[in-house]
């Protein structure tokens, strides 16, 4: 046996099994969910290597097998997770309350209203059913809208993004089963924003999150979270969690947070064993250590600075002019923002149904004559022009 490493929420959420070194399973949150397994030899496999199981979150109750007199346990906190626990919640709106000062609270109804006054907007959980064809569609643009998130935020090798054909077979099933979800914002037919869940019972896990770049002004992501929080008390559940990484938003979200922790199991008669298994738990405890202390985020913090300097990113400074509607100007031609060639136009185009509070099927978008950097776009009320430089 190699070094192995177990991911325990894959393990548990996605393919339905307890990692061989555990014995028992349950959920503070539900007594509706208990894995038992069979005693077994896995640990007399280890040898001169170590096993590492990551990402056991402390609300997932669980007991190790009889470990042989040779192999040693050691537990490292980690990470702390983020969650909205639903014990004495009675509304989204006293929640949001609860969380959020009057500003803010009036910013997010703006956003609900405006991006629903500016599209053709729906909102559906996909839960116990999905069509092949939704699936398709669905998984198809999550997985291109989280690629070019990933690019925006500078991440270069997104790891959900290499695993798509892993998600994509086995996600419907745990839909159908009720062990997965798909919430959706729809703009018409065409799929906005996505978040992937898993579920255990009464506790939802949100794996992972992602939104069409283009609709940025309206905050979908928080929109999604008003529409979930709406669906978890609708539906009894008692624990939304958003998993690790401290976030800004999920502290101002959040009323939990719970530790994390890893598993690592070593043969401690072995002189291998035990070096690889003291530069692990060195390695994970020196980690926790400083993300504990904020120096990791710094680090990136630093890090992306540097980075941002040394390898400045291009990209295209737009500026809207307003102008008096009754003002004629001299026009190329009608340009179509779901063009290709035009696509780059489309968020500043959404960003002026926001900013003016228009419609999308009420504005058209012009180029000009004798300058090819500036756009014409008009609504029933407001009519602005976008400088490109």
């Amino acid at each position: 046996m190699e070094n192995k490493t177990v991911d325990f929420l894959e393990s548990v959420y996605i393919l339905n099994n307890l990692p061989d070194f555990y014995r028992e399973l349950s959920c503070t949150y539900t007594p509706h969910f208990d894995y038992k397994n069979v005693d077994n030899d896995s640990f007399s496999h280890i040898k001169n290597n170590i096993v590492v199981v990551k990402d056991i979150p402390s609300y997932l109750n669980v007991k190790e097998q009889s470990l042989p007199k040779n192999v040693k346990q050691v537990k490292i906190p980690y990470y702390s997770g983020y969650a909205i626990n639903f014990e004495g919640v009675e509304s989204t709106q006293g929640y949001l309350k609860s969380r959020f000062g009057n500003s803010s609270r009036y910013k997010l109804r703006r956003s609900v209203k405006r991006l629903e006054n500016a599209f053709n907007i729906s909102y559906k959980m996909y839960y116990g059913e999905i069509s092949q064809k939704e699936y398709d569609t669905i998984l198809e643009v999550f997985f291109k809208l989280l690629e070019i998130r990933s690019v925006e935020k500078g991440i270069i090798k997104n790891r959900n993004v290499k695993r798509k054909d892993f998600y994509y077979a086995n996600m419907k099933s745990l839909i159908l089963n009720k062990r997965a979800s798909l919430f959706v914002i729809y703009n018409g037919d065409t799929p906005i924003d996505i978040c992937l869940n898993l579920h255990v019972d009464n506790v939802v896990c949100q794996l992972i999150r992602t939104y069409d770049i283009n609709y940025s002004k309206y905050n979908t992501g928080y929109i999604d979270l008003i529409k979930q929080i709406d669906w978890c008390l609708a539906n009894n559940i008692h624990l939304l969690t958003f998993m690790y990484g401290a976030f800004y938003w999920k502290k101002r979200w959040c009323n939990h947070t719970y530790p994390y922790r890893y598993d690592i199991f070593y043969n401690k008669k072995s002189i291998k064993s035990i070096s690889k298994s003291l530069i692990q738990i060195t390695n994970h405890k020196l980690r926790h250590y400083l993300r504990e202390r904020g120096y990791i985020d710094r680090f990136h913090n630093i890090k992306n600075s540097i980075k941002e300097k040394l390898h400045p990113k291009e990209s295209l400074v737009v500026t809207t002019e307003n102008i008096d509607y009754d003002k004629e100007l001299e026009l190329k031609e009608l340009v179509d923002i779901y063009s290709d060639k035009y696509s780059f136009l489309r968020r500043y185009a959404f960003d002026f149904l926001f900013n003016y509070n228009e419609k999308e099927k009420d504005i058209s978008l012009y180029s000009m004559k004798n300058n090819s950097n500036k756009y014409l776009i008009k609504g029933i009320k407001s009519k602005a022009i976008l400088n490109i430089q």
